[in-house]
């Protein structure tokens, strides 16, 4: 009986400290980056969705400029994860998003890696209040980089995986999509 109670309160103490729960605003996490999709990371325990961009599903294919298609979700994913390789990050949280994903601005370095993707083409900016990125994409989209090289359907609006509150630490799977 006494190591049930012991572990209520260590449960406890450690929700009292957000070493588990939701993500706090302003909060930061840091560490080595597991990628889950192109706009998705795991960083210290926390599934972080990159603020202000979109990726392609995992399984959604586009087409090049020649027309042929190609699995652009999956080659988002396997560019943030080459990119980041042995880098750590640092992530700071803005909001919690209806999925779960602890929505935040990360960087490798100094540099933001939401600009990062966007300014490759592999992402869409968000648009509206977290428009932050518009800019970035327009390099892209000038240069007829990545997704801008042929067509796609607009990731910004795609269904996602549900991350539960039990999945928001290092446990959380890659969407099925």
């Amino acid at each position: 009986m006494r190591r049930t109670g012991f572990f209520g309160l260590s449960l406890i103490a450690l929700a009292a400290t957000g070493a588990i729960g939701p993500a706090q605003a302003g909060e930061s996490v840091s560490g080595r980056p597991r990628v889950l999709s192109g706009d998705t990371l795991v960083v210290g325990g926390r599934v972080v969705g990159l603020y202000g961009v979109a990726a392609p599903g995992l399984k959604q294919t586009c087409l090049n400029a020649k027309g042929q298609s190609y699995a652009c979700g999956a080659h988002s994913a396997q560019a943030l994860a080459a990119h980041l390789r042995d880098a750590s990050v640092t992530c700071q949280i803005r909001e919690t998003d209806v999925y779960g994903r602890a929505l935040s601005v990360c960087h490798r370095d100094k540099e933001d890696l939401s600009a990062w993707m966007a300014e490759k083409g592999l992402v869409m900016a968000e648009r509206g209040e977290k428009a932050t990125y518009v800019g970035a994409e327009t390099v892209a989209w000038g240069k007829r980089l990545g997704l801008w090289a042929g067509s796609f359907e607009d990731p910004t609006g795609r269904p996602r995986t549900s991350y539960s509150k039990a999945s928001t630490v290092a446990d959380a799977q890659p969407e099925t999509r």
